[in-house]
């Protein structure tokens, strides 16, 4: 297909959902876009152009065809422990308090997929809320792809849909049918399933009442995939609709950048930021609750022990008269000022202070005698400083939904130390949040190279190969997974998946429906 052509599509799917379309992807693009050309009988690619770009109802049956082949569905139960953690504890537990008067409670989950969030929502509400009966629950879940839609409707889901819950759980809000597991009855009648496009429709319920008064929004995992203009726009509705003192949940990082966040309060929780609806007229400043705040985005530093475990993110020398480190006193300054920023989330800060110290020129070498030993530990030095500042420089854009720049960024600390799975790690998230699973496949392949020992590189590409229902190589990757899980004492937490240990996985693993060579 002509670029041109190519890019008349990307601009119409656009407008149309907010959806931004990668470089990388026009190649698949034109591929489903022959499809559908070849199932309608149409004689060209610009005839179905011409369909979709037409206010018909036939145009708009083809956008419900079209929507499920360029969107993606991946959803599971209580995705995200640590913002699972935050609704538990924190945020459903103030709305439940401010609304014991009225006992109505409206939740939205917004890109829902196929429903395990609005689901999980209901659970978490049956197990907050002891007259649970009594209140007045509205939990939406809405979503442009009509087909996920349908199963979430249905309730029924496979195994891979519940990943580390608790089998406990699991078997009291859930109904064994066959190999599936379907949610009950009073779960699922809370929840209310309607289609809507973020973008282009009215928040409006199918009976065109508006949506109103919303005390909590999620939606997580939505905004990677659009346009800056067309987030702007959607938080902008948000705000909106939501009640003054309800709270927007987004996928970490999404909306750095975003000029209608401004509009929102954001508190910073260890486990993530939210976004709350200021109660009073004008908005409140940015406020740090009084939990400590840890370093959560720096998550890619705690990964299972590294090729460099053995070096020091900031290298300790003694300090001496003419010692070649006291030249990077300066620089290193900026870079050490660089590591607080980002631990703060203050990411746009983080950046400016460690392009400061890759931009510092080596100056200070000509003015000083020092031995040939001396050079090369200097020039040592700095090379393992200047990795962790790109590698710096990477995951502060990454958090900040900046991916080109974080690849690049990766890309140049890889170009210092290729024996670093840390950069590895951050571009295995960055295919992860993008749905690559190609890149994914290749990243994990290459983090056991490095790193035989890492866990969670083995299950991630299983889980590749199940989804591309390639059982033989996905029980392969389970396997030794297992073996390396059992190697460990059963308590020892695994890195990377919080509040998870040992013998949590190797439970999990064996109870998994696949031939996994015990």
């Amino acid at each position: 297909m002509e670029p041109e052509l190519i890019k008349l599509f990307i601009n119409l799917i656009t407008s149309q959902t907010g959806l931004f379309i990668r470089l990388q992807d026009y190649g698949i693009l034109a591929e489903k876009i022959k499809i559908r050309v070849k199932f309608l009988k149409l004689p060209n690619p610009q005839v179905y152009l011409k369909l979709l770009s037409n206010d018909s109802p036939q145009s708009r049956e083809e956008w419900k065809q079209l929507i499920p082949l360029i969107t993606t569905i991946e959803s599971y139960f209580f995705r995200d422990q640590g913002q699972v953690n935050l609704l538990r504890t924190v945020v459903l537990p103030e709305l439940i308090k401010l609304r014991q008067d009225t006992k109505s409670l409206t939740l939205w989950s917004a890109g829902c997929s196929t429903g395990e969030e609005p689901y999980t929502l209901s659970i978490l509400l049956q197990q907050l809320i002891p007259d649970w009966g009594s209140w007045n629950l509205q939990i939406l879940g809405t979503d442009v792809n009509e087909q996920a839609l349908t199963k979430a409707s249905q309730g029924l889901y496979t195994a891979w849909s519940f990943r580390l819950v608790d089998s406990a759980l699991k078997n009291r809000y859930f109904m064994r049918q066959g190999e599936n597991w379907k949610i009950n009855s009073l779960t699922q009648s809370s929840v209310q399933f309607f289609n809507l496009n973020l973008v282009k429709d009215s928040y409006c319920y199918p009976n065109y009442t508006p949506i109103q008064d919303v005390d909590l929004i999620i939606c997580r995992n939505v905004f990677v995939y659009f346009e800056k203009e067309y987030i702007n726009q959607v938080i902008s509705k948000f705000f909106n609709v939501l009640k003054p003192g309800g709270y927007l949940i987004t996928g970490h990082a999404e909306l750095q950048g975003t000029e209608n966040i401004e509009k929102f309060q954001a508190k910073i929780y260890p486990e993530s930021m939210i976004y709350q609806r200021p109660i009073d007229l004008f908005k409140e400043p940015l406020t740090i609750p009084p939990r400590l705040i840890i370093d959560v985005d720096n998550r890619w530093n705690n990964l299972l022990y590294s090729s460099r475990k053995y070096q020091e993110p900031y290298p300790k020398t003694s300090q001496g008269e003419n010692h070649p480190s006291e030249i990077f006193n300066l620089p290193q300054k900026s870079l050490e000022e660089a590591k607080i920023y980002f631990k703060n989330k203050q990411y746009p800060a983080a950046i400016q202070k460690a392009e400061q110290f890759i931009q510092t020129p080596e100056y200070a070498l000509k003015n000083r005698n020092f031995t040939i030993g001396e050079q090369e530990k200097n020039h040592h030095l700095k090379s393992k400083t200047k990795f962790d500042a790109y590698y710096l420089l990477a995951q502060s854009w990454a958090n900040l939904g900046q991916y080109e720049q974080a690849i690049s960024y990766c890309k140049k600390a890889i170009e210092i130390d290729s024996l670093s799975i840390l950069p590895y790690y951050l571009l295995l998230h960055i295919a992860q949040e993008q749905e690559d699973l190609v890149g994914a496949k290749l990243l994990s392949k290459r983090i056991i190279y490095l790193l035989p020992s890492s866990i969670p590189a083995y299950l991630e590409l299983a889980s590749i190969y199940e989804r591309e229902a390639d059982h033989t190589r996905a029980a392969k990757m389970y396997s030794n997974a297992l073996a390396l899980l059992k190697s460990l004492p059963p308590t020892m937490g695994i890195e990377h998946l919080d509040g998870v240990t040992a013998q949590d996985l190797i439970v999990f693993l064996e109870n998994k429906h696949l031939a996994i060579d015990r």
